[in-house]
């Protein structure tokens, strides 16, 4: 199987690539029967997913089978200070991601995001996947977009991700503004701390890209959620942090964003019926897994020791 991954060495095709290579060299029987090849293309390469010919002269000599559609303005602060790159990349690529895939019948995975289901005002958590893509971001509804898009394509899987989390996102989100302070020696931000999430460590959602990518036909034009299925408040997740790390200072308390719910949990029962997804690592697990992930690339957690004097 030829695999094309569009965004391969990002946060979440880097580790999808780390999977699929111990999926090929450890995997035995009905996975074992077919050869699994990934092909990146990235704009480190000087790939383009707006290019529609080069993206269609790619598939062609490569010969794919599957398309991975991970590509995208994925910050919310990226997206903010540059609305029509998102759109450009987000949407637009996205479109000319199907156009080619629609071309040469070739099954598409998408990877999407809770924030693209935003605002959830009027329904209760865990969120089954029936809720409507419409976000309320720039972020959030260029995804939204990009699943409207997808959905016309056939077959085609979209992967709904939960709050991601793991290594190589260590400078941004909670987890990330977290650890980025602390190794500063500088007090975590800690933005509301009421509000709940759903977070997911990358692994498992490389995983989860897997399984997808695998999947038997009755299991396509699908939406499927991606997560822990572990509901954890922010400062929850803060203190995890905070005492896996050994840091015992202060944290700074500041407003919630307004775009965040009061309480996110995605219902992943769907993902667990259909593709044989569920989340091995807990929130905790997945934190010592990536502070033992960054020890091992030469990028160890380490605390400012004048942190401990803070008041």
């Amino acid at each position: 199987m030829n695999i094309l991954i569009t965004g391969g060495r990002g946060f979440v095709g880097s580790a999808t690539i780390a999977h699929l290579e111990h999926v090929r060299n450890h995997t035995i029987g009905k996975d074992g029967q077919f050869e699994l090849n990934w092909h990146v293309y990235d704009l480190m390469d000087s790939h383009d997913i707006r290019d529609r010919s080069q993206l269609a002269d790619y598939v062609i000599q490569h010969d794919i089978d599957r398309i991975l559609h991970l590509a995208a303005i994925a910050r919310f602060s990226d997206a903010d200070r540059d609305p029509l790159l998102a759109w450009d990349i987000n949407v637009s690529g996205t479109q000319t991601v199907v156009s080619v895939a629609e071309e040469f019948h070739i099954p598409l995975v998408f990877a999407s995001t809770g924030s693209a289901i935003m605002p959830l005002d009027e329904f209760d958590p865990p969120y089954a996947e029936d809720i409507p893509a419409r976000g309320n971001s720039v972020y959030g509804c260029s995804k939204a977009l990009g699943e409207k898009i997808v959905a016309r394509h056939t077959p085609h899987i979209i992967l709904r991700y939960a709050h991601l989390y793991g290594p190589e996102k260590r400078f941004h989100g909670l987890v990330g503004g977290f650890l980025d302070r602390i190794s500063r020696g500088l007090a975590p931000r800690l933005y509301g701390g009421a509000q709940t999430n759903d977070f997911v460590y990358v692994r498992d959602v490389a995983r989860a890209n897997y399984l997808a990518l695998a999947a038997s036909w009755d299991r396509w034009g699908e939406i499927y959620n991606i997560g822990s299925s572990e509901e954890l408040s922010a400062e929850k997740a803060g203190e995890v942090i905070c005492r896996l790390t050994g840091y015992q200072a202060a944290v700074e308390r500041l407003t919630g964003r307004t775009v965040d719910p009061g309480r996110f949990k995605f219902d992943t029962r769907k993902a667990a019926l259909k593709l044989g997804f569920t989340a091995e690592y807990s929130f905790e697990e997945g934190m010592k897994d990536m502070l033992a992930q960054m020890e091992k690339i030469g990028q160890p957690m380490r605390i400012n020791v004048e942190a401990f004097m803070r008041d």
